[in-house]
């Protein structure tokens, strides 16, 4: 019996680790000046962005260890919540992990940051808003999303990335949510997502209408409130959607069946 729970704890240990999405540091990274990485460690008193103490950063991409955060990521930090971080050859890698979190994030949310999150990642907000912000959902393989109350977007734009492969023939997931959206102006944006089918056909982000819903695409879908609503009491939602291409063989079925019809449509004709 001992054996068969050893198997598989080191099959699901497997599992896990071919699971994980990955990101290894480079410089830019750092181009930004003073620009530090930080890396969540929810150790200070609460889950607020804002705190301190739940923060670790690296100082330089030579830096082979953390050091404590003198304050939470600021301007154009890179900032990673629900990574491991280690280090490879001198390298410094980040590895997501399935860690159940939940972030209060800051009432503004600006200054071009980029923000990783793992695979089980909530960040939450009862009144907050964005500027020019970029979000990366790792391999899009977990359950985290951007939940929030009273919401203002302003005139900015709010980016997504990451990387999704298609298992299906359809895709779908939900980045974003607010109760109430006071304001949608600006863009979103997920032109950074690579989405890959399960044929290994590369998908082409679309924001044209007659495109959105035809394969070979993803696009975003809005759903709620409109451009601006000052009186609040709009739930909004926003998802991320891909339609892969057809098989070959999906096509020559879709041929046949045409020619089915049409030979029927010959049949009654005469």
């Amino acid at each position: 019996m001992k054996n068969y729970i050893t198997v598989a704890a080191l099959l699901a240990a497997g599992t896990a680790f071919a699971n994980a999405y990955t990101v290894e540091t480079d410089s830019s990274f750092y181009t930004n000046p003073n620009a530090w990485v930080y890396v969540w460690t929810g150790t200070g008193a609460d889950n607020a962005w804002g705190t301190a103490g739940n923060w670790v950063t690296l100082r330089s991409l030579s830096a082979s260890s953390t050091q404590a955060a003198a304050n939470a990521p600021a301007g154009a930090d890179p900032a990673f919540i629900g990574y491991d971080l280690s280090f490879d050859n001198g390298s410094q890698v980040l590895t997501s992990t399935d860690d159940a979190l939940t972030i209060s994030a800051p009432q503004w949310l600006d200054g071009g940051k980029r923000i990783y999150l793992g695979s089980n990642v909530t960040l939450s907000g009862g009144s907050n808003g964005f500027k020019d912000v970029t979000f990366n959902f790792g391999d899009f393989s977990g359950t985290s999303t951007i939940s929030m109350g009273e919401f203002w977007k302003q005139d900015y734009t709010v980016s997504f990335a990451g990387d999704v492969t298609m298992t299906g023939d359809t895709f779908s997931y939900t980045l974003f949510s607010a109760t109430n959206m006071y304001q949608n102006d600006g863009t979103w944006d997920a032109s950074a997502v690579s989405v890959t089918d399960a044929s290994g056909n590369k998908l082409t982000y679309t924001t044209e209408e007659d495109l959105i819903g035809t394969a070979g695409y993803y696009w975003l879908e809005e759903t709620g409130a409109g451009e601006v609503d000052g009186s609040g009491n709009s739930p909004f939602k926003l998802t991320l959607h891909a339609a892969a291409i057809p098989e070959p063989s999906a096509f020559g079925l879709l041929a046949g069946l045409g020619a089915l019809a049409l030979v029927a449509s010959r049949r009654r004709r005469r």
